[in-house]
């Protein structure tokens, strides 16, 4: 009977040979968090992964128009006798880890929010007003229009129609 895994069985061989290639050399796969960036017209909100990890674990710094948040996952496992690994499988990764995440400019650092519940660490970073986009208001109807009359030099204003008004 084929396994509805076999086609993929090359994939999770060749996760094997990592595992076993990091095992000999003694490294773990380095812990990269993975990160959402939603930005819209009032702010910027970055979601991060970060499973295991307490605010003390973490750092957030804002320079110009760069977000940086540094941390680090801690290796759980504590080695055998005389210094022996005695595991058959490490999928999950651990370490120091630095993402850097290009935000739009002018955002002040200290209006930053940042929290972790449920293995999430949100941070929300509002725009400032300079630089939120603006409505225009268009209005419709009656305008005043200047013109010249004649070879006089006096200059009279009139209510036109806008849709009446021909140039």
């Amino acid at each position: 009977m084929t396994s509805l895994f076999e086609p993929f069985s090359p994939l999770f061989e060749f996760s094997r040979e990592l595992d076993r290639a990091f095992s000999r050399n003694g490294m773990v796969r380095s812990y990269i968090p993975a990160a959402d960036v939603v930005v819209t017209d009032e702010d910027v909100k970055v979601y991060m992964d970060v499973p295991g990890l307490s605010v003390d674990d973490l750092e957030i710094e804002l320079v110009d128009d760069v977000l940086t948040i540094r941390g680090e996952r801690a290796y759980p496992y504590t080695t055998g006798q005389n210094g022996a690994r005695v595991w058959q499988r490490l999928e999950r990764a651990f370490g120091r880890f630095e993402r850097v995440v290009q935000v739009p400019k002018g955002l002040d650092a200290d209006k930053i929010e940042a929290n972790i519940s449920n293995g999430v660490l949100t941070l929300f970073l509002p725009k400032p007003e300079a630089h939120r986009p603006r409505r225009i208001q268009i209005t419709s109807g009656a305008a005043k229009q200047e013109f010249i009359e004649g070879d006089s030099e006096e200059v009279k204003t009139e209510d036109r129609e806008l849709a009446g008004a021909t140039a």
